[in-house]
């Protein structure tokens, strides 16, 4: 099996990134179907410690960041995200880097007679067991694991971690998770274990009390970001942006950190990872301060609010959700108050378009409207139907291409072109820009010819 035809095996089972489940339901979502699967190869999600981060907003900055940090110590670091931009094999990281097309095909090779004796398995569930496996066969000393979808019943929920965190939870996924913030904090406390450590970033009140309830049946301590820490914004540019942050009540021994990420949320997440850091070094871990300022200044998450300095200027972000456009704007308003702003906007069907657009539209004078072509993803026609209620100039694009080229030429020098709205959005749209400018890719760039 060579790798090509590893993701040709692997596209033959069912999706749910591609065609939603129709529900967050044992039948679709099978944690027992996981365990024994993992139990069939070896239990090598037992082999190592772990780090459990679900959330609806950040939780890949969090894991990213925490993912960093440790590996700042020289510990040897396993990283499982969904979903990717560009390569599957983002997915699964050790030390930073992407796992080899040879060990992706090799280990598929190997698991798979233990894949085709679980019925009904989905495509997630083989990505997650592929990766824990690896995790193992390259010894690595922890591993950060992102929940793909709610918590209760991701396949990533078989572990015991030593420390769990669940990221600002908003709305997203309704139609499977629930349709009221405690319901979808209920799904998302899911990952909480019996006397696990649980940090918890900024709540709203309805999900803090979800979370706190869930963690005091499970004698499950439960750490407060917004309570451990305070911090203060100090500047903000193109390339990062410097903080300080300190202890609640001592301030005298605050510090200062720079992230290359945008956006003062990534500070509320970065307060997620010193909880989460902090936790582990309770447990015995060594991790110094001068690791964590290691860390999270070299960390790499791109597509999140990424400015690429183009001309004219090129924001790609994922968010895909109301909250995520919020903080997106946020930017902006920060960065680039003064300049004509054209949105390439396309999302999938089941997302909150109209949210989206009225925390967008108001304030872009141009926007182009595509689509990936994925089954889920909404057409442009239907797109400019919601658009019509704010007024915004339209123009629709048949792919990813056509639309950055009517961008370009719609923002000229003087403006910025704004992509969201899917992370195969900003995917499509980020590969098309490092092709055509491959001096506007930064530095941090990951290799995927290997």
């Amino acid at each position: 099996m060579n790798y090509h035809s590893a993701i040709n095996y692997l596209n033959k089972y069912i999706n749910f990134e591609i065609k939603p489940a129709t529900a967050y339901a044992p039948e679709k979502f099978n944690l027992r179907r996981v365990q024994d699967l993992l139990k069939v190869i070896g239990s090598p999600h037992l082999q190592y410690p772990s780090v459990h981060i679900a959330g609806t907003k950040g939780k890949g900055s969090v894991a990213a960041m925490t993912e960093s940090v440790i590996r700042s110590t020289c510990h040897v670091t396993g990283l499982f995200t969904s979903p990717h931009l560009q390569d599957l094999r983002e997915r699964i990281q050790v030390n930073g880097e992407i796992i080899s097309k040879q060990s992706f095909a090799k280990l598929l090779y190997d698991l798979r007679p233990a894949i085709e004796s679980a019925a009904n398995i989905t495509y997630f569930e083989i990505m997650t067991i592929l990766a824990m496996e690896y995790f193992a066969r390259q010894n690595v000393d922890i591993a950060i694991l992102e929940v793909g979808l709610g918590g209760r019943l991701d396949a990533t929920n078989v572990v015991t971690p030593k420390v769990c965190a669940i990221t600002t939870i908003s709305y997203d996924h309704m139609d499977i998770l629930g349709n009221t913030i405690m319901d979808i904090a209920a799904e998302k406390a899911g990952i909480i274990k019996s006397g696990v450590p649980i940090v918890s970033g900024p709540q709203l009140d309805s999900a803090l009390t979800v979370l706190n309830q869930h963690a005091s049946a499970l004698n499950a301590p439960f750490i407060e970001t917004t309570k451990e820490w305070e911090w203060k914004q100090i500047t903000s540019n193109l390339s990062g942006q410097l903080f300080s942050i300190w202890r609640v009540g001592n301030k005298q021994n605050k510090v200062r950190q720079r992230i290359p990420l945008l956006g003062k949320h990534q500070i509320e997440n970065v307060t997620v990872v010193m909880s989460i850091i902090e936790q582990l070094c309770q447990q015995g871990w060594n991790i110094p301060k001068s690791a964590i300022k290691k860390g999270l200044d070299r960390v790499n998450w791109p597509a999140r609010c990424e400015v690429l300095q183009t001309t004219p200027p090129i924001l790609v972000d994922s968010a895909h959700n109301r909250a995520s456009v919020l903080q997106l704007t946020k930017v902006l308003d920060d960065l680039f108050p003064e300049h004509n702003r054209v949105l390439v906007f396309g999302a999938m069907s089941d997302k909150d378009i109209t949210g989206m657009f009225a925390e967008l539209l108001p304030y872009c004078s141009h926007t182009v409207l595509t689509s990936t072509c994925m089954p889920r993803s909404m057409m442009p026609e239907q797109l400019e139907t919601i658009a019509a209620d704010y007024g915004c100039a339209t123009t629709l694009a048949s792919n990813t291409e056509s639309a950055l080229n009517d961008a370009s030429k719609l923002a000229g020098n003087d403006g910025i072109i704004v992509v969201a709205g899917s992370v195969a959005i900003a995917a499509s749209i980020r590969s098309l820009i490092t092709q055509k400018y491959p001096y506007a890719t930064l530095s941090s760039e990951q290799s995927y010819e290997k």
